[in-house]
């Protein structure tokens, strides 16, 4: 059984598995890579498996074969980037969020209630309340629209989770909450504060970790961990580069999460501590007759028995198997990164 609180004092790096697989990975491919934890999305399992039907078959641990930590992001994300930015049909109200989806039309409602309902069915071991996360350049209205409805949907959250399950002492699950605020530095504190009152396991950093500029929103940043318990997670959600990831953990978060660590693999962009960037696109011409591994000093299945000659080739030919050799070495870098924070 997995010791929740002591990971809550580890630093992790969760692979983003939002329908309940790292893409091109077996559950075991993607244990051998040292991933403890991985994240799940509330509302994509809910439209493409079911939460009821998940239940039945024991949760997504036990669908997957998966013996690591699960953390389902709550379904907010998707009130930014499915709805806000009109991608879905939808609509936000003072209750939660309705979807439309666009494969059959049909509606999947999210509030903070059943957004809890459903993370429990699918038998996550984090929880996270559902927010109004929303885009980065919002006018202070705007901001404080989403502060507001975000706090109070925590303390919904909060509630009935403690009410209908028992909270963490009944079910040993942690329930962590999502900071919003945008840019202004007072609605990020006073958003803080107010659900520190309240009470989570955990302070998540919401909204957009970057600026137009791709750099980290460091004083955004700084204001979550100035106003949040230090003995509590700080998950920077969507952080990122590699020394993006190095920079947060030095001002106090310990929980990290970006898509591109996989995606990136599929389309070429390796990580290796033998360039000066830590990017190797191994699509480069350059790398065709190369035969040597993607990183000499990574100890993961690919760099100790593939050159990046040959994956450059699986890549250029399109061949699944590419695909699979480079996430697995991606995501081994990144965790070989996270177990060197100090």
């Amino acid at each position: 059984m997995i010791d929740i609180n002591e990971l809550t004092k580890q630093k992790l790096f969760l692979p983003d598995a939002t329908r309940g697989a790292v893409r091109f990975l077996t559950t075991k491919q993607l244990e051998e890579t040292g991933t403890k934890g991985i994240v799940t999305n509330t509302l994509h399992l809910l439209i493409n498996y079911g939460a009821n039907n998940i239940e039945k078959l024991g949760g997504i641990k036990n669908l997957m074969n998966w013996h690591g930590m699960v953390l389902t992001d709550s379904g907010g994300f998707q009130v930014f980037s499915l709805i806000h930015s009109k991608k879905w049909k939808g609509k936000i109200h003072k209750d939660g969020a309705i979807f439309k989806s666009p494969k059959d039309g049909t509606q999947y409602e999210l509030t903070p209630e059943s957004s809890i309902d459903i993370q429990m069915k699918i038998g996550s071991d984090v929880l996270v309340c559902l927010d109004d996360c929303r885009k980065t350049n919002l006018s202070r209205k705007e901001a404080e629209e989403s502060v507001d409805r975000t706090i109070k949907w925590a303390q919904r959250c909060r509630e009935y989770f403690d009410k209908e399950y028992g909270g963490t002492k009944e079910t040993d699950k942690l329930l962590t909450c999502v900071v919003q605020g945008a840019n202004f530095l007072d609605l990020r504190e006073r958003c803080a504060k107010e659900l520190v009152d309240i009470g989570f396991d955990g302070y998540n950093f919401g909204g957009f970790v970057v600026d137009e500029d791709g750099e980290l929103v460091l004083d955004e940043m700084r204001a979550v961990i100035e106003n949040t318990p230090s003995d509590k997670i700080k998950y920077a959600m969507g952080v990122g580069k590699p020394e993006d990831i190095r920079r947060a953990s030095e001002i106090g978060y310990n929980w990290f999460d970006t898509v591109l660590v996989t995606r990136n693999a599929r389309h070429g962009t390796l990580y290796s501590s033998d360039m000066e960037n830590e990017v190797l696109r191994i699509g480069n011409a350059e790398y065709a007759n190369d035969l040597n591994p993607i990183d000499s000093n990574c100890d993961c299945e690919v760099c100790k028995n593939y050159s990046r000659a040959y994956i450059h080739y699986l890549l250029k030919i399109g061949e699944a198997t590419g695909m699979t050799l480079a996430t697995i070495h991606n995501l081994r870098y990144y965790q070989k990164l996270i177990e060197g924070l100090s």
